[in-house]
């Protein structure tokens, strides 16, 4: 969970300094790396964004009761992490960065009972 920290300290930090499609991106990283973590700790070794979603939809919401709505948050905080990091047009402002933190933060609330 350290790499995952270490994610969402960044994330804290360029929202700071007014970078929000960046902080998004962190927040995206950081609840990344639990859901990895947390997987590793089954055995689990997924290669791809996907998989890791996938996978841990499969073996932590539906086999151990993490949070559904919580749960939620890795795949929608990717969906705007792709559009921070490709579109043309930056969309990502305070409001939605801000948001991102605070999944982040309840999405590692949540995993730390399943470590």
């Amino acid at each position: 969970m350290n790499k995952a920290n270490d994610k969402l300290i960044s994330a804290k930090a360029l929202y700071d300094v007014d970078q929000f499609s960046t902080s998004v991106s962190a927040c995206y990283y950081c609840m990344f790396n639990v859901a990895k973590t947390l997987l590793i700790k089954k055995g689990f070794k997924p290669k791809t964004h996907t998989g890791v979603i996938s996978l841990f939809g499969q073996e932590y919401v539906l086999n151990d009761s993490f949070d559904r709505k919580i749960s939620k948050y890795l795949s929608s905080t990717q969906s705007l992490r792709e559009a921070a990091d490709y579109d043309a047009v930056d969309d990502i402002d305070q409001t939605i960065a801000n948001d991102c933190i605070n999944k982040a933060e309840e999405f590692m609330n949540e995993a730390k009972k399943f470590l």
